[in-house]
């Protein structure tokens, strides 16, 4: 397993991962296990997490990822991941008393702190220096005066005023600089962002997860079967309201190709109107994909039919 802070494509996680199961919603937490999923499994996922920097607005987002319900069912089938309902585990984590894991957490935290301190200390340094700088280069660019012929300041020459403060500035820095090295420390107190420390990461016993991988995401919708079969050739997928059907399908990545179908799933027996048949074929040649119609068969076999609209 790679170092816990490669961020690289050579991260391979311990499997299987955990998926968050919140509100009903199925969310990843970790970029590293975003993209090995990405990568290994073709799980693209969208992200709808708003950036620290720019939370006011929507069109570029972060973490967490959300991906869709068959998403999810496919990787606990495969094994890779399992579902964490991530409400009850963080109660439950809350109320046992597990001192190793509030340990880990709290060691976390008290690394944190450390690097916000390294860094302090690194700009304290920096900022000590650039004064030291400023005052030696004006030292010598100046000749000797005595403390009589210096002219007075203007409290309005806002130079001075700032020369003035830069100097009391790297004088507090000298202070600091002498209580740190001296042992007495202010430190920082870090507010956790993240509590996933407290949920446990491991994955449930062999026994209860054969019984629960069938239904680990309930609800499944009647596509599903035309989805893992899509995702079983090699396709990846992504939610297709956008064209007005289920899954938009790519032949790979797609950072890196255009989509090929506009699939929608259905039942066996399910009668389909004709002119949602011609009306997504006519969509489908109109954005220069085609129009993917699947269902399961009673024996368990997936059975797909591509319509195209050759009028156009």
């Amino acid at each position: 397993m790679a170092h816990k802070d490669d961020i690289g494509f050579d991260f391979q996680p311990e499997l299987p991962v955990g998926i968050s199961c919140v509100g009903g919603r199925y969310l990843l937490f970790d970029v590293r296990v975003a993209t090995y999923l990405r990568r290994n499994h073709n799980i693209c996922g969208m992200t709808i997490g708003s950036l620290p920097l720019a939370p006011s607005q929507n069109l570029f987002l972060g973490m967490p990822i959300e991906i869709m319900p068959e998403e999810a069912q496919v990787l606990v089938e495969k094994k890779v991941a399992f579902i964490v309902d991530d409400a009850r585990e963080h109660q439950r984590a809350l109320q046992t008393a597990d001192a190793a894991r509030r340990a880990d957490y709290r060691a976390h935290l008290q690394k944190q702190t450390q690097s916000v301190e390294q860094v302090r200390a690194q700009e304290r340094a920096e900022s000590k220096k650039r004064g030291l700088e400023k005052v030696s280069k004006k030292a010598a660019g100046t000749p000797q005066t005595s403390v009589n012929d210096q002219p007075a300041r203007d409290p309005l020459d806002f130079e001075n005023v700032q020369e003035s403060q830069a100097h009391q500035s790297s004088q507090a820095d000298d202070n600091v600089a002498d209580s740190t090295a001296s042992g007495v420390t202010t430190g920082y107190e870090i507010t956790p962002t993240t509590s996933q420390l407290l949920v446990p990461t491991n994955a449930p016993s062999p026994s209860l997860s054969n019984a629960s991988t069938q239904a680990a995401v309930p609800n499944l919708p009647s596509s599903y079967p035309l989805y893992r079969h899509l995702h079983s050739q090699g396709y990846f997928a992504t939610p297709g309201l956008r064209f007005g059907c289920q899954y938009t399908v790519y032949p790979g990545d797609p950072l890196r190709f255009h989509s090929h179908f506009l699939a929608v799933g259905t039942e066996w027996d399910e009668e389909i109107d004709l002119m949602d048949i011609v009306g997504g074929g006519r969509l489908g040649t109109g954005v220069k994909k085609g129009f993917l119609i699947g269902a399961q068969s009673p024996v368990g076999d997936v059975r797909t039919f591509s319509v195209e609209w050759a009028a156009m």
